[in-house]
């Protein structure tokens, strides 16, 4: 987020079915925490995951911040 610093850790999680379960959580400002978000989707392809956590909790996090 510019000009914002956030901090966070992404997680997948294999289902065996060649799908996975995949998150992000976060936390921001991170020097004065005032949103934390988690996102998770289940049974997603990799590709999926990534374009759909990290991206989706910018966006709350610019939706709280910028209120």
């Amino acid at each position: 987020m510019p000009g914002v610093p956030v901090a966070g850790k992404t997680g997948t999680a294999e289902l065996g079915n060649g799908l996975n379960n995949s998150w992000f959580t976060g936390f921001a400002p991170a020097n004065d925490p005032q949103v934390a978000v988690t996102i998770v989707m289940e049974g997603v392809d990799i590709t999926t995951g990534a374009q759909l956590t990290s991206p989706n909790a910018k966006k709350i996090f610019e939706a709280v911040l910028n209120k």
